[in-house]
C-alpha cells in the first residue's frame, strides 16, 4: 500500500489525508497539540477566544455539502451577529447578518469540526518536521532534533506557503512559484471581562485605522462570560512583525480605545496572539501543486484565497488528481 504523509493538521490536511485514507497509508504531523491550524480557539480563564479565523462561509456546492452533516451534528452552527462597520472612530453603517449570506463557527470551538475529521487519523502531534530528503526512492522526514521520523512514498505540506517554501525538496518543480506566494501576519488580541460591556454590534469591520476587526466573541454558539477579539490589520503587523508582545498589547489597547471610544483596558484576562502567516496577497493561479515524478504535492487557502472554504477545495481538488495517480 502507498505510504503517504501529510505535513500539517489544518483543515486543508484533514481534508486530504481523510481522502486519502481509503486507498493509502497515511500519516499527518502536526506541530502544534492539537488539529486545526489557524481555525484556533484559546480557552482560558473561563473564555474562549477564536483567535485566528472568526468565520468562515459557504459559496461552492461541494463545500456546502460538506457542511450539511457537521451542521445537522452541532460541530458547525450559523452565527448571525449585529454588525457594524466603522470609518476610525465613525460608526459607518449597521445591519445583521442573516439568512441571504450565512456565516458559520465551529462549535464550541472554532476547531471542533476539524476535530472531527482528525479522529479517524494517524496523527502526531507536537511534532515538526524540519527537513525532508530523498533517500533509496523514498521520502524521509526528520524532526528539529535531525531525528528520523518516517520515510515515505508521498509527501504532502499544507503548511503556509513561506513555511512550505523552506521545507520543500530542491529539485521540486513548483518550489519556485510557491517561492512567489507573499503571506502577511496579523496580531490578535484577546480580552476577557467579568462583566459585559454594553456594545451595540457583536461584530465590527473597521477601515482606515491600525486594526481591522473587533468581535464579542462570546456572541457565537456555545460560548460563555463576555469575550473581545481584536485583530490589526495586515499592513501594521507587517511593518511591527518583530515589536516586542507587551509593547503590541499596549498599541492595540489604545488603538480599539480610540474605535469604540472607551476605556477597554479593564479586562480580567489578556493575551496577545502574533501570527506571522495570516492571509496570502499574491494568490496563485491554480488549487494545488503536485509533482508527479517526485511524488510531491501542496494545498492550502493560500493556493486560492485566504478562506476556509478555500482551503477545503484546494485539499479536496488535489485529493482527486492524487487518488487517479494512486
Amino acid at each position: 500500500m502507498t505510504e503517504i504523509a501529510v505535513i500539517g493538521a489544518g483543515l486543508a490536511g484533514c481534508v486530504v489525508a481523510n481522502d486519502l485514507s481509503k486507498t493509502a497509508s497515511v500519516k499527518v504531523y502536526e506541530k502544534s497539540s492539537r488539529p486545526g491550524g489557524r481555525m484556533a480557539t484559546r480557552v482560558v480563564s473561563r473564555h474562549q477566544f477564536d483567535h485566528g479565523a472568526q468565520f468562515f462561509d459557504a459559496t461552492s456546492p461541494d463545500f456546502k455539502s460538506f457542511l450539511k452533516p457537521l451542521l445537522e451534528n452541532g460541530c458547525v452552527a450559523r452565527w448571525d451577529p449585529r454588525f457594524a462597520e466603522f470609518d476610525g472612530p465613525k460608526l459607518i453603517r449597521q445591519t445583521r447578518w442573516s439568512d441571504s449570506h450565512p456565516h458559520y463557527v465551529g462549535k464550541p470551538t472554532m476547531s471542533s469540526f476539524v476535530d472531527k475529521l482528525s479522529k479517524n487519523l494517524d496523527c502526531v502531534f507536537e511534532i515538526k518536521v524540519a527537513s525532508i530528503e530523498r533517500q533509496d526512492e523514498r521520502w524521509v522526514l526528520y524532526d528539529t532534533e535531525a531525528r528520523r521520523l518516517g520515510d515515505y512514498d508521498w509527501i504532502i505540506l499544507t503548511a503556509p506557503a513561506e513555511q512550505t517554501y523552506q521545507l520543500l525538496p530542491n529539485g521540486v518543480d513548483f518550489k519556485s512559484r510557491v517561492g512567489l506566494v507573499k503571506m502577511l501576519g496579523c496580531y490578535s488580541l484577546l480580552l476577557g471581562y467579568r462583566d459585559a460591556i454594553n456594545l451595540t454590534f457583536d461584530a465590527a469591520s473597521v477601515k482606515n485605522a491600525n486594526i481591522s476587526w473587533i468581535s464579542v466573541n462570546s456572541s457565537k454558539p456555545d460560548r460563555k462570560n463576555f469575550s473581545l477579539l481584536v485583530q490589526s490589520t495586515n499592513r501594521w503587523a507587517e511593518q511591527n512583525m518583530n515589536m516586542d508582545l507587551d509593547e503590541v498589547q499596549e498599541k492595540l489597547f489604545k488603538f480599539t480605545s480610540e474605535i469604540l471610544c472607551l476605556n477597554i483596558n479593564t479586562a480580567d484576562y489578556v493575551e496577545t496572539k502574533r501570527w506571522r502567516f495570516a492571509n496570502s496577497i499574491r494568490p496563485t493561479d491554480q488549487s494545488f501543486f503536485l509533482d508527479r515524478s517526485n511524488q510531491v504535492a501542496s494545498c492550502g487557502d493560500w493556493c486560492i484565497k485566504g478562506r476556509i472554504e478555500a482551503a477545503f477545495l484546494s485539499a479536496k481538488r488535489l485529493a482527486v488528481e492524487l487518488l487517479k495517480e494512486l
